[in-house]
């Protein structure tokens, strides 16, 4: 059955299979090895849901555009966020010993103030290490990215609305700054012998690109074989694509094409039934908690069993949608979709809670 809502369903089913990629190639790494695209994927379309989701907002109330976008991103990301910090953070003490559960502390005091990409990268952290134990909250290097974006593009935006009054010059400027994180990120992957994967300036291309599609404001009926060509890129990639820390680079661009592609169809003109049946799309739906849930069961548990064979798995892929699942009914939405109160104190509220998680974390930390 197909899912009819004033939302692009078929971006939710983009966003599952996003995240199906990440959680099934981290989950099985031996057969999905690039399943790590699905975090390229997702950059993607951050740039575009939230340029169009700010575009809207301008349109609406120029006049309170910041702080009324600000709120928005903080009831969206934020419960669910502060939720597995914490949970991921009392776990690792509780599962794993003092130690893992000190580190944990110090990992969530960074990504609490959103620089948790620099702060993995700092320790030369290997995304895709095996032999030895992760931090539960080394997955929100990608959150710190994306909370960077959403801190830096509105105010860039917003002097781009005010300023800059012709469409070709703000499709310019985006461009340029595309252009230049997309030639740095190749340049620094063939010549830098230092990872590259968690910085932020390897990454603004891919969420740029996004948000550059929208300025351009071009949609139209992508023919039905060339979705299905761009599904087929998503599956060789994350089956072929060899990890490593010198990404992105040259062949992360046939994933970002075919991103651009499905966001660029006209889903009014030519629906993409393959990504929006109820099931995917609800898939979509949890994407976010599935993401943030994912990675601290199956690092703990890798941690606290002796063995992480197929029953394992199972289990942690049990208890992941499980998690996920009630973190989405009885926190996400509700919250999300609770009866709004005034910008300024959704925002005054968010920065208290973080500030005040942070400081716990990082006095609490022995260092």
């Amino acid at each position: 059955m197909e899912v009819t809502s004033a939302r692009r369903a078929d971006i939710q089913g983009l966003r599952a299979v996003a995240v199906t990629l990440v959680i099934v190639g981290h989950i099985f790494p031996a057969t999905i090895q690039g399943g790590f695209i699905g975090v390229d994927i997702f950059f993607v379309i951050s740039g575009f849901v939230i340029t169009q989701q700010m575009s809207q907002l301008h349109r609406d109330s120029p006049r309170t555009f910041l702080q009324d976008f600000y709120s928005r991103r903080i009831r969206r990301i934020l419960p669910a966020a502060v939720l597995v910090t914490i949970v991921s953070v009392l776990a690792a003490a509780y599962f794993l010993g003092p130690v893992a559960g000190n580190e944990a502390k110090l990992d969530g005091g960074w990504v609490t103030i959103f620089l948790g990409n620099y702060h993995f990268h700092s320790q030369a952290l290997d995304y895709f290490a095996t032999g030895k134990q992760s931090s539960p909250l080394q997955h929100y290097w990608s959150l710190s990215i994306e909370e960077q974006f959403y801190l830096f593009w509105p105010a860039l935006f917003l002097l781009f609305m005010s300023v800059i009054k012709s469409p070709t010059y703000r499709q310019r400027i985006l461009g340029f700054i595309l252009v230049v994180s997309l030639l740095t990120s190749l340049y620094q992957s063939q010549v830098l012998v230092q990872p590259i994967f968690f910085l932020t300036t390897t990454r603004i291309w891919e969420l740029a690109c996004g948000a550059l599609l929208v300025l351009i404001s071009k949609s139209f009926p992508i023919p039905r074989i060339v979705i299905y060509l761009c599904l087929v890129v998503f599956a060789l990639s994350a089956i072929f694509i060899e990890p490593t820390m010198q990404w992105p680079r040259l062949i992360t661009l046939p994933v970002i094409a075919a991103t651009l592609l499905i966001l660029m169809n006209n889903h009014r003109v030519a629906p993409i039934k393959v990504l929006q049946s109820q099931g995917i799309v609800y898939l979509g739906d949890l994407s976010y908690v599935l993401y943030l849930w994912h990675w601290p069961v199956l690092t703990i548990f890798k941690g606290y069993s002796t063995s992480f064979g197929l029953l394992e798995k199972f289990y942690t892929l049990v208890i992941t949608l499980l998690l996920s699942v009630l973190t989405h009914h009885l926190l996400e939405n509700p919250i999300r979709f609770s009866e709004k109160r005034k910008p300024v104190i959704t925002i005054s509220l968010g920065i208290t809670v973080l500030a005040t998680l942070s400081a716990l974390l990082f006095t609490s930390y022995q260092g």
